[in-house]
């Protein structure tokens, strides 16, 4: 009696496309811009590319992917005339971004308030 072996050959198809899902899942969860934070008009850019530097640092001494919640993305300014990068972030991005802004006033104060009662 002759049996018969069937052998799966993993697609390199299917793995780029569970990738892709990963990439899609992740990108969903990044609805906060750093132009929320500019909008107040109390942080200074330099202020903010600090808290972002630190909060990158964050994930890195923790062995998070920062890629899943901090996204360098390009936006045009059609009355500038130029591009202008802005980053994309999670929930847990834009509350480590708030945390590590150093000065304090009543707009800061009021985020720290509604991330604590998260």
């Amino acid at each position: 009696m002759e049996t018969v072996h069937i052998s799966r050959y993993p697609s390199c198809k299917h793995q780029f496309a569970s990738w892709g899902l990963e990439d899609a899942f992740y990108n969903s969860k990044l609805t906060y811009s750093i132009r929320q934070l500019s909008f107040t008009g109390s942080f200074s850019t330099e202020l903010i590319i600090e808290a972002l530097q630190k909060s990158l640092q964050v994930c890195y001494l923790l062995g998070i992917n920062s890629k899943h919640h901090f996204k360098r993305v390009y936006v045009y300014d059609a009355q500038m005339g130029c591009l202008q990068i802005d980053w994309l972030m999670s929930r847990n991005g834009f509350n480590l971004m708030v945390m590590q802004m150093p000065s304090i006033n009543e707009k800061t104060a009021r985020w720290l308030w509604a991330l604590s009662d998260l």
